[in-house]
């Protein structure tokens, strides 16, 4: 069976899908699956980049990209007509050409929740609706956004699922070497404890709600990440709340200190308003740190009783459950445990299996 892609993600993309994208290739090309034939889209500017698998049962296709949108919906159809793919797997948005084609579509959020939105995101975006109504099999990353799909009319019984997993890189504390994390602590000036925050920096993840929060906790914060799209001032309302000395802000950090960050902290928080999945805080798990979560979309789904939740409209709610944890050694190690053996259940292998499989049923 031959195969079509897309991973021009795999070089630069969003951060959350340029993680998938690289843990689904670094899977798809292990050997149970080498009596397939892979066809992998990348983008033209990323053609001197080196690939770090091995030559096998793939063939690298570089595409120009203006950006995914207009690629995806007129470039890579000319190339699976080229080499007569049996099916394309395309990311967020799918084509409105005739050809065998399944959508990756990583959330709908901008839909039910268009205030954490920008125009020009939601203009971007309004085109994935349309574009996957023309694919065989719609496919996302938790049953609640497989809800959230079939509620918007695209279909049903072609939609599914496929849980996203945790990276074996991602380890408790007493498993790095502890010069390393030292070294981490001192490159980014942070305290030696820390609860932390990891991801994006914008509207919808809340940052606002947990710095209002820091007003009734006791303990520094880290915030890991940058800022993209819709954002609020989070300066400006750390300086109101005159809490400059107990925040803490590093921006983006290298890929290989991401495992090093989650170890190091004490809690995880991630107040999120809306999730399609949420993957930092299944990270953190099994990095043995106890997580706190909103309740809302899909977090209650894809942590079950492993995670403390809160309501992210309510800042105190997020201080008391916090508190809870670093008032009480006995429920930090309780909830380590419970997240630890909760994050084994989700691996890239068992993603990567659930995904061919729908596939090939195409």
């Amino acid at each position: 069976m031959k195969i079509g892609v897309d991973i021009k993600w795999f070089f630069n993309g969003p951060p959350s899908g340029k993680i998938v994208v690289k843990q689904l290739v670094k899977e798809l090309l292990k050997d149970q699956f080498k009596h397939y034939q892979f066809y992998f889209f990348l983008d033209k500017k990323d053609q001197y980049e080196d690939f770090p698998y091995p030559k096998g049962n793939h063939v690298f296709l570089y595409v120009k990209n203006v950006n995914n949108l207009i690629s995806n919906a007129f470039v890579l159809p000319k190339y699976a007509k080229k080499y007569n793919l049996d099916i394309v797997l395309f990311q967020n948005f799918g084509t409105p050409k005739n050809i065998n084609s399944a959508v990756y579509i990583h959330d709908l959020l901008y839909l039910d929740y268009p205030q954490f939105y920008s125009l020009k995101e939601k203009l971007y975006l309004s085109f994935i609706k349309p574009f996957a109504k023309k694919a065989k099999k719609v496919i996302t990353i938790s049953e609640s956004e497989k809800s959230r799909i079939v509620k918007h009319q695209l279909g049903d019984e072609n939609v599914h699922y496929v849980h996203l997993g945790v990276d074996p890189k991602f380890r408790p504390l007493a498993k790095h070497d502890p010069k390393d994390i030292l070294a981490f602590k001192e490159e980014y000036n942070l305290p030696n404890e820390f609860m932390l925050y990891l991801g994006r920096l914008n509207v919808r993840k809340n940052i606002v709600g947990l710095i209002n929060a820091m007003r009734e906790i006791e303990f520094p914060l880290v915030i890991i990440g940058g800022y993209d799209h819709k954002k609020d001032d989070l300066m400006q309302r750390i300086k109101e709340l005159d809490l400059e000395r107990k925040i803490f802000f590093t921006g983006f950090i290298k890929e290989h200190q991401l495992p090093l960050a989650y170890a190091s902290a004490k809690v995880f928080c991630f107040p999120s308003y809306a999730e399609g999945f949420g993957l930092p805080p299944l990270e953190a798990m099994a990095s043995g740190v106890p997580v706190v979560v909103s309740n809302r979309t899909s977090l209650p789904e894809v942590y079950g009783d492993a995670a403390l939740y809160v309501d992210p409209d309510q800042p105190s709610d997020i201080a008391e459950k916090i508190n809870f944890l670093l008032s009480s050694e006995k429920e930090m190690q309780k909830f380590s445990k419970k997240g630890l053996a909760w994050s084994k259940k989700y691996s890239w292998q068992t993603s990567a299996q659930k995904l061919m499989d729908i596939l090939s049923l195409s």
